[in-house]
C-alpha cells in the first residue's frame, strides 16, 4: 500500500498515476520475497479503498472577501424577507447554435431518436439566465455577446417581469457585472440591491445548475433553422 501512494515518477516509472498493471511490475521489481499477480494487487488495492485512477481538486481562496461575500449571499437566501424577491442571474458562454442538414428520426419501438450526424455552424451564444430562488421560476434569453449591456439587458427584463416590490440580485464577479453602466442600472434602480458571491464559488449562485439543465433538456436536441434567402 505505501508503494501504491507514491508518486509513480518518484520511483522512475514515467506516468501521472498507477494503474494494477503498472504497480505489479513495479513491486516485481522490488524482488519481494513474495509473488504478487495483478488480480491481488486489485484486490488490495480495492480491500484498502486506494483508487490511483481517482482524483480530487480543491481550492485555495485568493479572495480576501469570501466570508463576508458568502454570509452575505448566504443571509439573502435564508432571511430575506418573503415579500423580497431573490433572483440569481448568470450566463452560459459558448452554446453552439448548430442546424442539422435533415430533421431527426423520432423515436419508435426498439429505435432511439436518430439524428444526422452532419451540421451548419451558425456561431456561438451566450444564454442569460435568471432563477428566480423562491418561485423556481428560470427565464432569460439568448444573446450575441456577454458584455455589460447584455447583462443591463437581463437586469431589464428581472425588472420587467416583477414590476412591484425590492428585490436582490444574486450575481458572480464576471467583468459584465460591473461595469459603469451595471452600476448606473442599479442607481437607476434602487429597489434592487445586487449581492457578489466570492469568486469561485458558483455553487452559491443556483442559475448555473438551472442553465445546465436548460441546455440538457432544451437546447442540446434543438437545431437552429437557416432564414430563406
Amino acid at each position: 500500500m505505501a508503494e501504491a501512494c507514491r508518486n509513480p515518477s518518484d520511483v522512475g516509472v514515467p506516468v501521472t498515476h498507477w494503474s494494477a498493471g503498472l504497480l505489479t511490475v513495479h513491486l516485481e521489481s522490488l524482488n519481494l520475497d513474495f509473488d504478487l499477480s495483478e488480480s491481488s494487487v486489485r484486490r488490495i488495492l480495492r480491500d484498502a479503498d486506494l483508487q490511483p485512477h481517482r482524483q480530487k481538486m480543491w481550492l485555495t481562496s485568493q479572495d480576501d472577501e469570501f466570508r463576508a461575500k458568502r454570509d452575505d449571499v448566504l443571509h439573502v437566501y435564508y432571511d430575506a424577507p418573503q415579500d423580497e424577491h431573490i433572483i440569481c442571474v448568470d450566463e452560459m458562454t459558448g452554446v453552439q447554435i448548430l442546424e442539422r442538414l435533415c430533421p431527426d428520426i423520432p423515436m419508435a419501438p426498439g429505435a432511439p431518436v436518430r439524428r444526422e450526424f452532419e451540421y451548419k455552424r451558425h456561431g456561438t451564444r451566450t444564454l442569460m439566465g435568471a432563477l428566480d430562488v423562491r418561485r423556481g421560476k428560470v427565464f432569460g434569453f439568448m444573446s450575441e455577446g456577454h458584455d455589460g449591456l447584455s447583462f443591463v439587458e437581463l437586469l431589464d427584463v428581472v425588472a420587467t417581469c416583477y414590476p412591484h416590490g425590492r428585490g436582490h440580485i444574486v450575481c458572480d464577479n464576471l467583468f459584465a457585472h460591473d461595469t459603469d453602466d451595471v452600476q448606473d442600472w442599479f442607481d437607476d434602480h434602487p429597489r434592487w440591491k445586487r449581492h457578489f458571491t466570492p469568486k469561485h464559488a458558483s455553487w452559491l449562485i443556483r442559475t448555473v445548475r438551472a442553465c445546465e439543465y436548460s441546455e440538457d433538456h432544451e437546447h442540446a436536441r434543438q437545431g437552429a433553422r437557416s432564414e430563406p434567402g
